[in-house]
């Protein structure tokens, strides 16, 4: 019998041909799909919003309402961070083949590469004062390790930060200092870890040539976002990811978001606000009001990747079996059941 299974799971992978609508870019077409569209990278900017939906670039009202698609390339869009005045976007792009640093205008026109390294750039944010892009960067490193450098948008002047190791950084209103991440696990998969990887936030003070430990917390303290006098973070202190206050004057560490089923990522500060992803959606904190709430964000646009199609799956058989009469077979193809003679 193993034999005969043997043979006939070559026979279908040589000469099955099964069309199926896939069932996946159905969901993603339909009319529900368009209320809930999953929106990451988000970034905020007085009453407009960018995001990233099926890797490229958009932008909405911070209030809600339809987005308006700014990229269109085929390659991925991540980290969309807006410049100071809010007239520049710096986002990182894989256009040519590489990871690297672009800007463009708030529009989506006049998409300019700004880093040509071939190791990966990340964009991390703006200068508060000096009109350049912050970005990390393995280019300088020995290990696995990345630090913090900072360039304009037109390509010239390159800065690398003085720190050893940085991934993450907020400067203060006046760029004289700091408050940073050492190490990067946004991308990890693990939960509520405190290994030797959990991270924690440092201050360097540029003018006094001063590097300090701000948090001590097991888990992770992470993202921070310096506004006036407080230094704004994730933490996963309640075992869920919510944003949290340190108090530059006293120390003191406050808990601003209350969200228990799912975690805070990616948050990005504009003037008083902080944007965020919760499972997909967009949540705005006011940190002067304390106030958080959803952004319902509607996307109007059929995107090419998202319409139904006839696909052909033979070469992408995972599982097979035979009925007992012998007379059909089961196939288990891109995670779908099909029954043939």
């Amino acid at each position: 019998m193993k034999k005969f299974n043997s043979r006939l799971r070559n026979k279908l992978f040589v000469s099955l041909i099964v069309f199926v609508v896939i069932f996946s870019f159905q969901l993603m077409a339909s009319p529900d799909a368009g209320k809930r569209p999953l929106m990451r990278f988000p970034d905020i900017h007085e009453n407009t919003i960018v995001f990233v939906h099926g890797s490229d670039i958009w932008k909405a009202p911070a209030d809600g309402g339809i987005a308006v698609r700014l990229t269109i390339h085929d390659g991925d869009e991540s980290f969309p961070k807006f410049s100071p005045n809010g007239k520049l976007i710096a986002f990182t792009g894989q256009y040519d083949g590489n990871t690297d640093v672009y800007v463009m205008d708030v529009f989506g026109g006049n998409i300019t590469r700004v880093t040509f390294h071939p190791g990966g750039d990340q964009v991390v944010g703006w200068h508060p004062t000096k009109n350049k892009i912050i970005f990390t960067s393995g280019r300088k490193s020995w290990s696995r390790f990345s630090r913090l450098f900072m360039i304009a948008p037109d390509g010239s002047g390159l800065e690398e930060l003085i720190m050893h190791e940085a991934v993450q950084g907020s400067f203060s209103p006046d760029g004289n200092k700091i408050a940073y991440n050492r190490i990067s696990r946004e991308n990890r998969t693990w939960k509520r870890y405190k290994g030797g990887t959990a991270q924690d936030i440092y201050l360097f003070d540029f003018e006094k040539m001063k590097d300090s430990k701000l948090t001590t917390y097991g888990g992770t303290d992470r993202i921070p976002m310096w506004i006036g006098d407080k230094i704004y973070f994730s933490s996963d202190r309640g075992r869920v990811l919510n944003l949290y206050s340190y108090d530059i004057n006293t120390s003191k560490i406050e808990q601003l978001t209350q969200h228990k089923n799912y975690d805070v990522r990616r948050p990005s500060k504009g003037g008083n606000k902080i944007v965020y992803e919760i499972a997909g959606s967009l949540w705005v904190l006011d940190v002067i009001t304390g106030e958080t709430k959803k952004v319902n964000v509607e996307i109007k646009a059929d995107p090419e990747e998202a319409r139904p199609r006839w696909e052909k799956v033979d070469g992408l058989i995972t599982g097979v079996d035979i009925s007992p009469s012998g007379k059909r077979a089961l196939v288990v193809a891109r995670g779908e059941v099909f029954t043939v003679p």
